[in-house]
């Protein structure tokens, strides 16, 4: 099973990078990553054999996930251009079997990928100069960029630049790694990315704000009173916001109580294709009813993004459920009546000036099955 993360990229574990030492702060790097027994090549092809074998359109969206897998781990050993190779495969099983999030998904990965490629050539350089001298300060920081902002890497790019020659990257790398434990540190440090980013521009401010956006919502789970005050401001001068990390207001459950980061309503973790959504919502409606929740946007977001579903599940859900959202009483997307478990509805949908925003879902039978989530529901300014 493989994670799903922010706007739908999914993070593998498929290959596991060098553990990391960290003598007196430091972590002892190897400037490449390990070459794992693995041959991509090879593994497309055999991609391409079951996909020519398929029989069903359910078997092609199997390949399909599958592929988007081996794409991810083609990442993760550094080998982007096979990672485009598969990933466009995937894109075409995913067309074919007709399943919206295989498709969707796909699209994703293959973007990412092609941007991997680009962004690489740039750094490879530098990368050949830290295999041979670790110590390169100007290769460390080159390098760690990449790592860091486009592998979406944090840990091993800290400790690229904890030894780059950029005085403010070297600064805020060397306190997280030193108060990876200490939540107080580590939200000035946030506080740091985030001014850092405000001198930066394009993909290296945005790449910046989610990381300080990553530390300020870890915080947010375990947050009160005044604490929880100011984290809400520190998280409202962010672009995105995911609706976990904020207070939900006025809410109405069904069937099970409603769920947060991940949680469908039952206290365990969902999926969807075997995909979690760490940032996702459970709001199973009550039977022949509606479930609902609301947030305070107070005018601050132009867009709302999300994707519904309804979650992986052994029993098969004979009715349909239906979700909304809406804007100050208005509605501003419905879903058609949905009772497909393995296939997603992906909702984006302008928020500009809505003070209130309640997302709601509903059935109009036996809600036993109707475990309906939101993935990873977010607003962006």
């Amino acid at each position: 099973m493989f994670t799903l993360k922010s706007q739908f990229l999914i993070h593998t574990c498929f290959l596991v990078l060098c553990t990391l030492v960290i003598p007196g702060g430091i972590q002892d790097l190897k400037a490449f990553l390990p070459a794992e027994n693995l041959d991509f090549s090879e593994k497309y092809r055999q991609l391409l054999q079951e996909a020519q074998s398929a029989t069903s359109k359910e078997d092609l969206k199997k390949v399909a996930f599958y592929a988007i897998e081996a794409s991810q781990a083609a990442i993760k050993s550094g080998d982007y251009s096979t990672a485009v190779k598969i990933a466009t495969l995937a894109v075409k099983l995913g067309k074919s079997s007709g399943n919206n999030h295989a498709y969707t998904l796909a699209n994703s990965v293959r973007q990412r990928s092609v941007m991997l490629v680009r962004e690489y050539r740039d750094v490879a350089r530098s990368h050949q100069i830290l295999n041979a001298n670790p110590n390169d300060a100007e290769s460390a920081f080159l390098y760690g960029k990449f790592v860091a902002l486009k592998l979406n890497n944090w840990k091993q790019g800290l400790a690229w630049f904890a030894r780059g020659d950029d005085a403010a990257f070297r600064t805020l790398a060397k306190q997280e790694l030193a108060n990876s434990k200490n939540q107080g540190a580590l939200l000035a440090v946030a506080n740091g990315w985030f001014q850092l980013a405000s001198k930066e521009k394009g993909s290296t401010k945005q790449e910046l704000e989610r990381h300080a956006y990553d530390i300020y919502s870890r915080a947010w789970r375990n947050s009160f009173g005044a604490d929880r005050t100011a984290l809400n401001a520190k998280l409202s001068e962010l672009p995105l916001r995911y609706l976990n990390h904020m207070q939900e207001q006025d809410v109405i459950h069904g069937g099970w109580p409603f769920g947060k980061n991940g949680d469908p309503g039952n206290g365990e973790i969902f999926t969807v294709d075997q995909i979690e959504f760490p940032n996702g919502l459970g709001l199973v409606p009550p039977s022949k009813g509606f479930a609902r929740v609301r947030y305070q946007l107070d005018g601050q977001y132009k867009i709302f993004v999300t994707g519904v579903a309804l979650i992986d599940d052994t029993y098969e859900f004979p009715n349909t459920v239906t979700f909304t959202v809406m804007g100050d009483g208005r509605i501003l997307w419905r879903s058609p009546p949905f009772r497909d478990q393995g296939d997603v509805l992906f909702c984006k949908v302008s928020v500009k000036n809505v003070q209130r925003l309640e997302i709601r879902t509903e059935t109009p039978g036996i809600n036993r099955g109707a475990h309906a989530v939101w993935l990873d529901p977010h607003v962006l300014k």
